[in-house]
């Protein structure tokens, strides 16, 4: 059997087997007689080894998260959501279904997800952490506007539909999930993940460039400063700016 012909857990097993562990290599250096000399060689061992271990994590996520990829489960939007006249507004698949699909092929693969929340400027951030049982995780933001919430809704219930809100999309975004016949898109709260560095000095470059007011631009992106602009909202404020270049 070859190395890669065997399970992922016989191979750590093995390589276990022919690493010493940073205990083992302790109690060495301390029958060796213990100087300044091999704490430093020692300490510098340690950090070398956890480094390579490190990277061991990092690819052994990569694998299983390529093979967790190959076996995603589609996900359907199926809850309906009415305009003031009774029509299908929009429909969007609800976080219980959606881990409810994933959650056997993630324990299949060795992930699990956790999440932590946090308000900002009348939004709140879901970040999503997936967590390999290698030890290497990834995490992954969603922001929402905090809006009134269903009809007849308090605020209390109003931030907790906010924050299933960014929950679900942080985690379709963590597992690159796309929900089939989804038309979240014309929700008002969807705003993403904040826009990157390089995102933030262009769009301020080009509403120098327009000579536009940026106060009122930021008011227009729904945001108090470039750098909490949704990335939702990116092509279509970039769109918006590049016109006024052009007239």
């Amino acid at each position: 059997m070859t190395t890669d012909e065997k399970p992922l857990a016989l191979v750590r097993h093995e390589t276990s087997l022919a690493e010493p562990s940073v205990g083992q290599m302790m109690q060495d250096f301390i029958a060796r007689g213990v100087t300044a000399d091999n704490v430093a060689a020692f300490e510098r061992l340690v950090a070398l080894k956890e480094r390579l271990d490190d990277k061991q994590a990092e690819r052994e996520f990569a694998l299983a998260f390529i093979s967790l990829q190959k076996e995603m489960p589609e996900v359907h939007a199926t809850k309906s959501v009415p305009d003031k006249q009774g029509n299908v507004k929009f429909r969007f698949a609800p976080y219980e279904e959606i881990m409810s699909a994933v959650k056997p092929m993630l324990e299949k693969h060795g992930f699990t997800v956790t999440f932590s929340m946090d308000f900002k400027e009348g939004r709140v951030i879901q970040t999503c952490t997936l967590m390999h049982v290698g030890g290497h995780s990834r995490s992954n933001q969603f922001m929402a506007r905090i809006g009134s919430g269903p009809p007849g809704a308090s605020e209390c219930q109003a931030d907790g539909a906010a924050s299933t809100y960014a929950k679900r999309f942080a985690l379709c975004n963590a597992l690159n999930i796309t929900v089939e016949s989804d038309t979240d898109g014309q929700d008002a709260r969807n705003e993403g993940a904040p826009i990157t560095f390089d995102q933030v000095a262009y769009l301020k470059e080009l509403v120098r460039d327009t000579k536009s007011d940026e106060p009122a631009f930021l008011r227009y992106a729904g945001a108090a400063t470039f750098e909490e602009i949704g990335s939702a909202k990116y092509d279509m404020l970039v769109k918006a700016l590049l016109k006024k270049t052009q007239k």
